[in-house]
């Protein structure tokens, strides 16, 4: 009868606890520049290759304000396309994340990408157009002191 007890108020107590063990994130979860690296694959024309698809490699830095914007980021973009073209180039854009640490953003180019925020240093996010399949992983940037 007694272990019962403890066991009803140990569970009553771990409820009552439980919403406050899940951080609750915001826009100000990301704040600072993070480095990112993104792999895939984009879709492309027949005439450039029977399977309709290329592997993609990106990488670039991308600066959150904390308030939902992001004022500057920069990539650099490879495909095994048969002309070896690698893209470089900037973009700005606006970001949200909700309570439950999952979010989203759009670029000045038209990007959209869904974002989960793991920690205060790492986020994933998984791009969201049409024509493609791109996996982001980002760290920020700790400058040594």
């Amino acid at each position: 009868m007694n272990t019962k007890r403890i066991a009803v108020s140990l569970i009553v107590l771990l409820i009552s606890v439980a919403p406050s063990l899940h951080a609750a994130c915001s826009n100000a979860s990301l704040h600072g520049t993070y480095g990112y690296s993104a792999q895939g694959f984009i879709s492309i024309s027949p005439d450039i290759s029977p399977a309709l698809f290329l592997p993609f490699a990106q990488s670039g830095l991308i600066t959150f304000d904390g308030k939902g914007n992001i004022p500057s980021g920069t990539f650099t973009i490879n495909t095994t396309d048969p002309a070896g073209q690698v893209d470089r180039g900037t973009f700005t854009g606006t970001y949200v994340v909700h309570p439950d640490c999952t979010g989203s953003a759009e670029t000045d180019h038209g990007t959209h990408i869904d974002i989960v925020v793991l920690g205060p240093t790492v986020f994933v996010a998984n791009n969201t157009d049409a024509g493609g399949a791109l996996i982001y992983s980002a760290k920020k940037i700790q400058l040594p002191e």
